[in-house]
């Protein structure tokens, strides 16, 4: 029956559609897939199907959309539409009724539930003669108007559907009501077996008393020798007995003192000992009820108290838990510490996988750009221009990565304390000023140029010389400016300092998105982004604040911030101030461009492992006329050398196998003092630039190589 029967359905879940399809197949329908709203009508033009299955939630055009578009053309107006969704509220049948649905079925279904209702709905389709007319209804619901244009067929299905939704949820309900029938029976068949065994011990301690009454003059020096108190009083509190034990206990040189005074005075809070005579009226007797006693000296003792009430005089025994109670509230106190350390660690692993998260984001973005140009630059149908295009967006990403790199390095070094503060004379003004060039240059390329961006310039100490590592301030200013640039959509960002009584005070203020106060308090901490919304997405890894912080401190200063949400931000960080009369020495290196013609009938000695890195050098050098030898590791360079002494330089790698970039370069000035050598490596740890320095080598460059960064030192050294 079912045979050459299409049907249409759309689903955005994978696992969803794989499964509809089974079913579809399964019972002879022929099943065609669309991934949502838009393709699905796009297939039910083309295909023509007897029947669309819809789900409500996709993205593009939902279920309702669909259904009203189908609805309304001409050529599948009469092709029957079932809903399937999840929602289940009365607005979402109205929603559906309102579209024109012919049928609605809710998540989960079976597999006989879903054939049914599409048999239903076909064999409904073509067994009706003559249509229905469509009627406008129009409902008000929970004060909301919704205009039906459906037929009473349409709308007979859809209330049907939702009646065996309310059927099937009325049925589940069912089954809980009798589970928990079961189960109160069974509690009260629990509850009825320890009654009886309360009532038992009951019976069997009056049976004790009855002993002990009749028996009181044999057990009363057992009592008065016992090790725990032992007391019998009225409920209006006068004593009528206590042994020797409970004047120990609670500290009294004679019983008789106790004796002269009320036994509710005894307990620390009057009203504790209300509690145990209104409970002990109504159950006749109490166990281990805890209180807390005063003593003669007036010490707080923690008890435990076991008593029975008979005709008004209550009788019983009192052991002494202060030490128990030291000891447990101990044990919560160590349980409080555990749980917040628990929670701290949760929260630490939390951020760390929201850090791995940003941090993969923050990666693969780069890696996305750099991967698809360079593919692209294969293609022989780009223009020059743009080759030129892909190429500058590739070196941009190259730098994004490798700055994201750099902030991971110095986190890390930081957190290990391996991060050295060079000290040295700064001239503060100076340092403002071109940090000031250096984003004003770059404010049309992050289209921000319509920002005001303004250095305060404190109007006197023109000549500010201190004593401090100028480049973590830059560092700490940049970037801080950068976080205020990149946050600030319209209005200004302006830095400056101040000269404190102590210190110096640099700020940099904005009229961004501002911290709420919750973010304030975490602002500064690793793996944390202060974004406001989802709205809009800002980049980075959340360490640079974190750097911000650390630096400064091991600076010798602090850092905070004051800010309103969507007002702005004002961050201010301080160092000590330590002035000096001596002038800074200022060395500005002039960006220029290499002049290669001196670089012709060179002869360069590449010691390099990598093909890929050599490659890269062999390239940057093409046009220059020099003459390369490639050495592939620190052995083969020794090796050269020694068999050819005419090499005008030496670029050197470091981690080389047989022998590496440190050791070559000592045997090489062996054989040459004279003979130019420049590290070329990926290794930039201070202690390892000292090393190469140490070794022999006459500079250092670190990869990834700047084309002309390394032209300029090889001219500098050819010149030499």
């Amino acid at each position: 029956m079912n045979q050459n029967k299409l049907i249409l359905f759309a689903e955005d879940s994978l696992t969803q559609a794989e499964k509809l399809k089974m079913m579809l197949e399964d019972n002879g329908y022929i099943p065609v897939h669309a991934k949502d709203g838009i393709e699905a009508f796009e297939l039910a033009k083309s295909k023509k199907p007897d029947l669309i299955l819809s789900d409500i939630i996709m993205p593009g055009m939902d279920g309702y959309e669909l259904c009203r578009t189908v609805k309304k053309d001409n050529d599948l107006k009469e092709v029957p539409v079932i809903l399937l969704t999840s929602l289940s509220d009365v607005e979402d049948v109205l929603n559906g009724l309102e579209c024109g649905a012919d049928n609605y079925i809710m998540k989960p279904f079976v597999t006989g539930q879903l054939i049914s209702r599409i048999n239903n709905v076909l064999q409904d389709r073509y067994r009706r003669e003559e249509k229905l007319e469509q009627e406008n209804i129009e409902i008000l619901f929970e004060g909301k108007k919704y205009l039906v244009s459906s037929t009473r067929f349409q709308i007979l299905n859809m209330l049907l559907s939702t009646y065996e939704g309310a059927v099937e949820r009325t049925e589940k309900l069912t089954v809980a009501q009798t589970t928990l029938n079961v189960l109160r029976k069974s509690l009260e068949k629990k509850v009825d077996e320890r009654t009886r065994d309360l009532q038992d011990k009951i019976n069997e301690r009056e049976r004790v008393e009855s002993d002990i009454r009749e028996s009181e003059k044999e057990y009363r020096s057992l009592i008065e020798n016992a090790l725990v108190g032992v007391f019998s009083v009225t409920i209006k509190g006068q004593v009528k007995f206590i042994n020797e034990a409970l004047c120990k206990l609670l500290e009294y040189e004679s019983k008789e003192k106790i004796l002269a005074q009320n036994f509710k005075s005894l307990f620390n809070n009057p009203a504790d000992y209300d509690s145990l005579i209104e409970k002990l009226m109504s159950s006749k007797q109490m166990k281990n009820f805890e209180v807390k006693m005063i003593s003669d000296r007036a010490a707080k003792k923690w008890v435990i108290l076991n008593a029975v009430i008979k005709d008004d005089i209550m009788s019983g025994m009192i052991l002494d838990i202060s030490d128990r109670k030291k000891t447990e509230e101990k044990e919560k106190r160590y349980q409080e510490e555990l749980r917040k350390a628990k929670e701290k660690a949760e929260e630490s692993d939390r951020l760390k996988s929201t850090f791995l998260s940003n941090m993969s984001h923050e990666i693969r973005t780069p890696m996305n750009a750099i991967t698809g140009f360079s593919s692209l630059l294969s293609s022989i149908a780009l223009t020059p221009e743009r080759k030129a295009e892909f190429v500058e967006r590739i070196s941009k990403n190259c730098y994004q990565l490798l700055d994201l790199i750099k902030n991971i390095l110095d986190l890390a070094k930081l957190e290990a304390d391996q991060m050295v503060i060079n000290e040295k004379v700064c001239p503060v003004n100076e340092l403002m000023k071109d940090i000031y060039a250096k984003f004003s240059s770059e404010l049309s390329r992050i289209n921000k140029d319509h920002i005001k961006f303004k250095l305060i310039s404190s109007g006197k100490d023109d000549d500010l010389n201190i004593i401090t590592d100028p480049s973590r301030i830059s560092q700490v200013l940049n970037k801080l400016i950068d976080n205020g640039l990149k946050f600030t959509e319209k209005g200004s960002v302006e830095f400056g300092y101040s000269i404190q009584q102590k210190n110096i005070e640099f700020y940099v203020k904005d009229t961004g998105m501002g911290l709420s106060e919750e973010q304030k308090e975490y602002v500064f901490e690793r793996f944390r982004k202060a974004e406001d919304t989802k709205t809009k997405l800002y980049g980075g890894a959340g360490l640079g604040l974190s750097i911000c912080k650390k630096l400064v401190e091991l600076m010798g200063g602090r850092i905070w911030v004051q800010s309103e949400q969507h007002k702005g931000s004002h961050f201010y960080f301080t160092i000590p101030l330590k002035t000096t009369e001596k002038p800074a020495v200022v060395t500005k290196e002039t960006s220029h461009k290499p002049d290669n013609k001196k670089l012709a009938n060179k002869r360069i000695l590449i010691a390099e492992d990598n093909l890929y890195n050599y490659k890269l050098l062999e390239a940057i050098l093409t046009g220059t006329e020099t003459e390369i030898v490639w050495a592939k590791d620190g052995l083969e360079a020794v090796e050269c050398c020694k068999s050819d002494s005419e090499f005008d330089m030496v670029l050197m790698d470091l981690k080389m196998p047989n022998m590496d970039g440190i050791e070559a370069t000592r045997e090489i000035k062996k054989l040459n003092k004279q003979m130019p050598v420049l590290a070329v490596s990926a290794y930039t740890m201070a202690d390892e630039k000292e090393k190469t320095i140490r070794a022999g080598c006459n500079d250092f460059l670190s990869k990834p190589v700047n084309p002309q960064q390394l032209m300029e030192m090889m001219q500098k050294y050819i010149d030499k």
